[in-house]
């Protein structure tokens, strides 16, 4: 559909006054039926954007789709490493937009960041691949547990103890001297090999106390100090075999290995104490639960067997009554007596 002169002489005139493309379309043609789905509307829009003239409309233009070059998205998981959240990296990599939160560059840069921790939620994304983010879905406690002991639970699969053993997890790992601890290690090495150890440890035990949680994260600490040990002492071995032939060196790392040999045991047997003292602890506190629930299964054996004799008695009177009342009613019965005492119809005749 073409314009006539006239009406386009209306649009170049009145469109500054009236940005509304409806509202134009409409004065335009002298109709209020219009609107800009219509082919006038179409018109309208067509010569407004072929003169660069601006006007609004109720229809939402496409979110535009952000993409990052390789350059930028490296330089927004390195600013995120070093804590900055995603609206001051957004902020950054886009100088010349008016970034604000929730914008589509925020959320582009979030989502960047996600990629790395799905963990992050967006109300806490300052410093998202630095700080350790609880994983608060069943989905991911679930596929933390088998990353750490290589079982292959499914969340659709799971029996209620199974169920509750996630969840109380999904609590653990949000306790504040878990956090602490973990987020005090800047390997990150050391950081996972942490994370698997108190859920290979704990995550199957929902009936753990306060104290014994924060054992177990002494139990994990060691571990991470018996790996970095452990480490510390094949270097110095290998610097040992290096300095074979210089003496004075070779006395003086013979020495260090002995001290570190020696840390290294006192590491080991502080994790044998502590797993002893847990495993003794709950051991006697499940014991104790077990007797409770024999004592009470006994108070239920027992009720049952009362009750069961109550039946049984009861049975037992009323075939009792009812064997005397068969009785009367054949002692009732004068051919049956007859029958008993051989007296035929025969001989009474």
């Amino acid at each position: 559909m073409d314009l006539t002169s006239e009406q386009k002489d209306f649009l170049k005139e009145n469109a500054h006054k009236i940005q509304n493309l409806i509202e134009l379309t409409r004065k335009c043609f002298d109709d209020d039926s219009l609107d800009g789905r219509s082919k006038q509307g179409r018109a309208v829009r067509k010569y407004l954007v072929e003169n660069a003239i601006d006007y609004k409309t109720r229809c939402r233009q496409p979110a535009e789709v952000i993409e990052f070059s390789r350059e930028q998205e490296e330089f927004i998981l390195k600013q995120a490493e070093e804590g900055l959240s995603s609206l001051q990296i957004a902020q950054i990599v886009f100088p010349d937009k008016s970034v604000r939160p929730l914008s589509a560059e925020q959320r582009a840069v979030l989502a960047k960041i996600r990629e790395v921790n799905p963990d992050i939620l967006p109300s806490q994304d300052s410093g998202a691949l630095h700080s350790y983010i609880s994983p608060k879905s069943p989905s991911r406690i679930i596929k933390k547990i088998n990353d750490a002991t290589g079982l292959g639970l499914e969340e659709a699969r799971l029996n209620r103890q199974k169920q509750v053993c996630v969840e109380k997890l999904g609590t653990n790992l949000s306790n504040s001297r878990f956090l602490k601890i973990i987020n005090n290690y800047l390997n990150e090495e050391d950081r996972v090999l942490f994370e698997h150890e108190f859920i290979r440890l704990t995550w199957d035990k929902p009936d753990l106390t306060a104290d014994e949680i924060n054992l177990y994260l002494n139990v994990c600490k060691e571990v991470i100090n018996l790996e970095v040990i452990s480490a510390h002492l094949n270097k110095l071995n290998s610097m040992f075999d290096e300095a074979d032939e210089q003496q004075e060196m070779s006395i003086r790392l013979a020495e260090i290995i002995k001290a570190k040999s020696a840390e290294y045991h006192q590491c080991e047997t502080r994790i044998e104490n502590l797993t002893k003292k847990l495993q003794g602890d709950r051991g006697e506190r499940m014991k104790k639960m077990q007797k409770e629930n024999a004592s009470i299964l006994s108070v239920v054996q027992l009720f049952q067997e009362e009750e069961e004799r109550a039946n049984m008695v009861r049975i037992a009177e009323m075939q009792k009554a009812a064997v005397k009342t068969e009785a009367e009613r054949l002692e009732g019965m004068a051919e049956w007596k007859a029958r008993v005492l051989g007296i035929g119809q025969e001989d009474v005749l």
